[in-house]
């Protein structure tokens, strides 16, 4: 389709891959592609290792036009706070030896004992070795297979399948993605150490329950919302992202790391390494703070 449609190559990740799916987007309806094929084909180029498949229909969707279901409108980045906030955070490996629960770096996962303690009962769960192989099941129905698992659903989901904004049903969509028990905040640039700083930063205005490496650069932090209105959980996300935090994790349905669970990709890096800390499993998405005193 490339060469067909004389598409520019997508950028490598963190190099404009979100503006490069729109201009693809406006490239495969000019072709006159149908939504579900320009998905698929926009999907197979991307050099990104984690999509969220909202991104490339919301992009489809704003290509023809139909700005019914924008997202919200985001705060711009303010790098002077960002380094401000830095100068006084602790590092990645003071926040871990302030977790109330003593974090443990061993060669068997728990990831079983967090989702339980994340989610507690049986609810339905949307879970995946990738963006593109998931599948939604009762909690019980994963259990003891949690730790082969890359991604999950930071909330609990309200039934196994529901509608894609294209009309497909499916078991990873919005329409079926529960009201929200966390909200999770990621970056895609700075350090680990500022990354750090930033998200205890965030925890005097949200209860932290959860910071999760992700096996490459970045660190997941997930803070409780059980209950909370979605104008207040907007106006702390949009101060998130003005201090870098990635907007995708605003979607409900948007997929994240699983705690303590395993890269489908097997990466390894020396982010962890170049912080001083070296007894990671390699692959590891491991939970680096954790406070269940905040879960309800």
């Amino acid at each position: 389709m490339a060469a067909q449609l004389c598409l520019k190559p997508c950028p490598a990740s963190g190099g404009g891959v979100h503006s490069w799916i729109f201009y693809a987007a406006c490239r495969v309806i000019e072709a006159g592609l149908s939504d579900e094929q320009a998905e698929s084909q926009i999907e197979a180029l991307i050099t990104r290792e984690s999509n969220p498949p909202s991104e490339i229909i919301d992009a489809l969707r704003s290509a023809r036009g139909d700005h019914s279901r924008s997202a919200p409108r985001w705060s711009p980045v303010n790098p002077a706070a960002i380094a401000e906030i830095a100068k006084s955070g602790p590092t990645l490996v003071e926040l871990i030896s302030r977790s109330p629960e003593p974090i443990q770096f061993v060669e068997q996962s728990r990831t079983e004992m967090f989702v339980d303690l994340l989610f507690p009962g049986d609810p339905w769960l949307c879970i995946g070795r990738a963006s593109n192989q998931f599948y939604t099941a009762k909690r019980e129905a994963w259990r003891g297979r949690l730790h082969e698992q890359s991604l999950i659903v930071p909330s609990p989901m309200s039934s196994q399948k529901g509608r894609t904004k294209q009309g497909k049903l499916s078991c990873h969509s919005e329409a079926n993605t529960g009201p929200r028990r966390f909200l999770v905040v990621e970056f895609d640039s700075g350090t680990l150490d500022q990354q750090a700083a930033l998200l205890w930063h965030f925890a005097k205005f949200a209860p932290l329950a959860l910071v999760v490496f992700s096996g490459s650069k970045s660190a997941h932090s997930w803070y409780f919302c059980d209950g909370q209105p979605e104008d207040k959980l907007q106006r702390f996300f949009d101060y998130a992202v003005s201090l870098g935090a990635d907007p995708r994790t605003w979607s409900r349905s948007q997929f994240i790391r699983m705690p303590d669970g395993k890269r489908a990709d097997a990466k390894t890096t020396d982010a962890l390494k170049l912080v001083g800390i070296d007894n990671v499993p390699n692959g590891r998405q491991a939970v680096l703070y954790f406070n269940s005193e905040v879960i309800r």
